[in-house]
């Protein structure tokens, strides 16, 4: 499958999962845990780059599935305002921010995927 068939996949599953989505603002600052900011760390940063990462147990991770990460996180990427993402999308984000970073990331990461203020 190339990138237009998963970009027309991903179309169809969003029309079929719109009421089972949530706006999320990846413009959201992530903070050291005397919680200052931390200079060009948010969640957008840290979602794209779990998101285009190649972890240790995904060496035979299929091409359909990297093509997949690679269309959300430009997404993300692209946009300046909160972003309608499915349950679906957020479950693996959340999933591969789990992998790639310690537990002040991930906690107030996931935090911001949930809907809640970290």
């Amino acid at each position: 499958m190339n990138l237009t068939g998963i970009n027309m996949e991903f179309e169809s599953k969003k029309k079929i999962n719109e009421e089972m989505s949530m706006k999320i603002n990846f413009n959201q600052p992530i903070k050291n845990i005397q919680k200052e900011e931390i200079k060009d760390l948010t969640l957008k940063s840290v979602s794209v780059e779990a998101l285009l990462a190649t972890f240790s147990d995904e060496q035979s991770l299929s091409g359909e599935e990297k093509a997949k990460r690679y269309l959300l996180a430009t997404r993300i990427y692209a946009n300046s305002e909160e972003l309608d993402l499915t349950v679906e999308e957020i479950a693996k984000i959340k999933q591969l921010i789990g992998k790639g970073y310690g537990p002040l990331i991930v906690g107030q990461a996931w935090d911001m995927l949930e809907g809640n203020k970290a």
